[in-house]
């Protein structure tokens, strides 16, 4: 599915095409590989460390450190696990890893230990697995970013969700609007949008964004929402909050107003999920509530993201408060 074209994966050419010195620290070693899609990278300001959308996607001698309380899988994937690659944590909602392949690794990822696979028995399994219970209201597409199948693929997780009369609701998780957004604009690649566009007119769908900054947005993720808002899909954003990218209130208040003038609710603000190698992310929670506090002065209710934790064993996101 990937294509070397689109993606930036050896670090000192990275170094070298945003005008970077070279640096031998040894971070082209780290065990958690650098992918950066060349359309991200292209919003990263040139010959500047500290750019924010930079920071997200640069591996850093601080992933290498042992932080007490950072762990292998900081929110319970694997003791929610039903059966490979079907999660379900909460009432009524099931999780899936539908795919192990990103269009970016960001650095702070939560998933970024856990033991991905691909499996070509999930989507029968997944089918069988429905069957079963029917309790299961809604069916969360994750991953990876689900949006990085291929069109078939893609189309087959659908359908098998779209037969399945109980279910009511399928969400989608993706980055894929602010990383490669020719998956679902590029007319030889609209397969992902065709099966999107069929699918809205049987189910709800739910289509969550994954943004961080508002220099990710663009004209291209415009696009992306604007064709998906065309055909009835709910848009939603999740953040997470991180130290050095976006925690400061002009960040933040930018973010939401952009999102909404590109059609996209604020949902979530993320605490940093405590997967072993992010520590240096992490923003306080005192911190935390304190930018919560002043963007609600600043913003309408509807602008305001929920300030949230995920933890093992809870049977939902703590608001932080």
């Amino acid at each position: 599915m990937k294509n070397n074209f689109e993606f930036w994966t050896h670090f000192a050419e990275f170094l070298t095409y945003l005008e970077l010195p070279p640096r031998s620290d040894g971070l082209e070693t780290n065990p958690f590989s650098m992918l950066i899609s060349k359309h991200f990278a292209s919003k990263i300001k040139k010959g500047d460390w500290n750019d924010p959308l930079l920071r997200q996607v640069l591996p850093s001698i601080a992933e290498l450190r042992e932080v007490n309380g950072f762990e292998e899988d900081p929110v319970g994937d694997q003791e929610s696990v039903q059966e490979d690659g079907i999660l379900q944590k909460y009432v009524g909602r099931v999780l899936v890893i539908a795919t192990p392949a990103c269009s970016i690794h960001c650095r702070f990822c939560f998933r970024r230990n856990f033991p991905f696979h691909a499996d070509p028995t999930l989507i029968p399994r997944l089918d069988c697995w429905l069957e079963k219970h029917t309790g299961i209201h809604e069916v969360i597409l994750s991953g990876g970013d689900p949006l990085m199948l291929d069109g078939e693929t893609f189309q087959n997780f659908v359908s098998v969700i779209l037969k399945q009369e109980h279910v009511n609701t399928l969400r989608i998780h993706t980055r894929i609007p602010v990383t490669l957004p020719q998956q679902l604009l590029n007319t030889e690649k609209q397969s992902h949008f065709n099966c999107l566009q069929k699918a809205a007119t049987q189910k709800q769908i739910v289509f969550v964004s994954h943004v961080n900054h508002p220099q990710e947005l663009d004209d291209e993720s415009h696009k992306v929402f604007q064709n998906l808002r065309e055909i009835g899909i709910t848009l939603l954003n999740q953040s997470v909050l991180l130290k050095g990218v976006n925690d400061n209130v002009q960040t933040l208040v930018a973010l939401s107003h952009k999102l909404f003038e590109q059609g996209v609710l604020p949902y979530y603000l993320h605490q940093l999920d405590h997967a072993k190698g992010v520590a240096h992310f992490e923003v306080e929670d005192i911190r935390a509530i304190q930018l919560l506090n002043e963007i609600r002065n600043l913003l309408p209710g509807y602008l305001v993201p929920r300030l949230v934790r995920e933890l093992p064993r809870d049977g939902s996101k703590k608001p932080i408060v």
